[in-house]
């Protein structure tokens, strides 16, 4: 690997009709092969009148009062070392079952280890694939991916109207007493939500309880925050939680339930109870 990394590039174009590698590629920065990783990777990013967009192309012709912007550190010359598992295709979507570590949404650094690039890549090259909603990075389970603009979109107010039904099961540090329904609706990040739980198994000798949740409303780390305010932190959660922290987050989508956007049929899909996560 040449040079240093992490590595920023913010190239002005000062000829026209030139080729996006060769402006980034002088001074060289990068060999030939991390350079075009980049460009794979969705690394490099291409400003027109103020606004950026991603560019895959190392060979796209730019033109004078374009910018280049590159984004390279290690991660974004490392393929994606996840892979996600289809559930079900339904032709206008998808469920998946993503792992903990892969991203539901990439960063300037690239795009390549998100779920929507990976399905593009390995398994649906030539369909639109669309994230619909998102799973934190190290949370796992089922995630739903459009392949069409306007199912995108119907998803997308289906998600913001609370018209999609998600199970969470995760696994928390302490005794929660068992009882029929917990509901806590303390407000996150100055929003209001509500999340409701029930105890599923107690581990009394590990101190640990395994709990099924259902969140009411969508708020950013929304279960997360809530178990931690409740006093029962999910296990390895290394914003909330405290330590030792002994491997992946304990959290995992595991059902969703909803009306198919076109039919109306009412859908149901669960990860297989081998797959669910356990005491």
């Amino acid at each position: 690997m040449s040079g240093s990394l992490p590595l920023e590039l913010h190239i002005p174009v000062i000829y026209s009709q030139q080729k996006a590698i060769d402006v980034l590629g002088h001074p060289h920065k990068l060999n030939t092969v991390e350079l075009q990783a980049c460009f794979e990777h969705g690394a490099v990013w291409l400003e027109t009148k103020g606004k950026p967009r991603r560019i895959y192309n190392c060979n796209e012709q730019v033109k004078k009062g374009h910018i280049l912007h590159l984004y390279c550190n290690a991660t974004t010359l490392t393929l994606c070392p996840y892979e996600a598992r289809l559930i079900a295709d339904m032709d206008h979507f998808s469920i998946w079952d993503k792992p903990s570590g892969m991203l539901s949404q990439g960063s300037k650094w690239g795009d390549h280890w998100t779920i929507q690039q990976w399905i593009q890549k390995y398994y649906f090259p030539d369909r639109q694939n669309l994230i619909t909603h998102r799973l934190d990075r190290f949370t796992r389970g089922l995630i739903i991916v459009a392949h069409d603009d306007p199912i995108n979109r119907h998803f997308h107010r289906m998600f913001e109207h609370h018209q999609i039904q998600k199970t969470y099961r995760a696994i928390v540090t302490g005794l929660i007493p068992p009882s029929e329904h917990i509901r806590i609706d303390n407000p996150v990040h100055g929003r209001q939500a509500l999340t409701t739980l029930k105890v599923i198994q107690q581990d009394r000798h590990g101190n640990r309880t395994l709990v099924e949740i259902q969140p009411q409303s969508g708020r950013k780390h929304q279960i997360r925050i809530h178990l931690a305010e409740l006093g029962f932190p999910i296990v390895n959660d290394r914003s909330y939680g405290s330590a030792p922290f002994t491997g992946d987050l304990q959290l995992q989508a595991c059902q969703l339930a909803f009306k198919h956007p076109l039919t109306q049929q009412l859908l149901s899909y669960s990860l297989p109870k081998k797959d669910l996560l356990h005491l």
